[in-house]
């Protein structure tokens, strides 16, 4: 049984009839995380259950499963990141009633009458879940050993903090 998942919907509503949405969106149709891929083919899975807390907050939990090919910035080959991600959120119309909200919850800030875009709310997520310096695991990288080590300099005319030694040795005519 395949539904159709709107673009936008009213989570305050899907909140009070405990709604839960469930679909899969192509990674490329998420513009500001395909820039990201060096392979944008593959598909983001997603589920959302609304509902309300024990404190009839209404609250949206948000899970997403994708396989996001990224860019190694230690050896610049392809890796791939499996994301799993869990989030719990509130909804809140604003700063001082998300200040109000347990540690466990995120809020999820909109107002009254706004709609909640889906694509962009997993989008979100997937982009908080890349690393800023997305690296294989040490072992696991190609330029494992190469890169990142430093080796003191055979030459001592080479290391450019003799050199600097010696300018300043040189330059001090006070």
């Amino acid at each position: 049984m395949s539904q159709r998942i709107p673009d936008r919907v009213d989570p305050w509503r899907l909140a009070e009839q405990g709604e839960t949405l469930s679909g899969r969106m192509p990674l490329h149709a998420l513009p500001r995380l395909a820039v990201l891929l060096q392979d944008a083919d593959d598909e983001a899975a997603f589920t959302m259950r609304f509902g309300k807390d024990r404190d009839r907050r209404s609250t949206v939990n948000l899970t997403v499963q994708a396989r996001l090919v990224l860019e190694c910035q230690r050896c610049l080959d392809n890796m791939t990141l499996e994301v799993d991600a869990e989030t719990p959120m509130a909804l809140v119309s604003g700063p001082m009633e998300a200040e109000q909200l347990p540690s466990e919850l995120d809020p999820l800030m909109l107002g009254p009458e706004e709609y909640l875009d889906i694509a962009a709310l997993v989008e979100d997520e997937l982009l908080l879940a890349i690393p800023a310096s997305p690296r294989h695991a040490h072992n696991d990288c190609a330029h494992h050993g190469k890169q990142g080590s430093v080796k003191p300099a055979d030459n001592q005319e080479d290391n450019p903090f003799a050199i600097l030694a010696k300018l300043k040795e040189g330059g001090n005519h006070n």
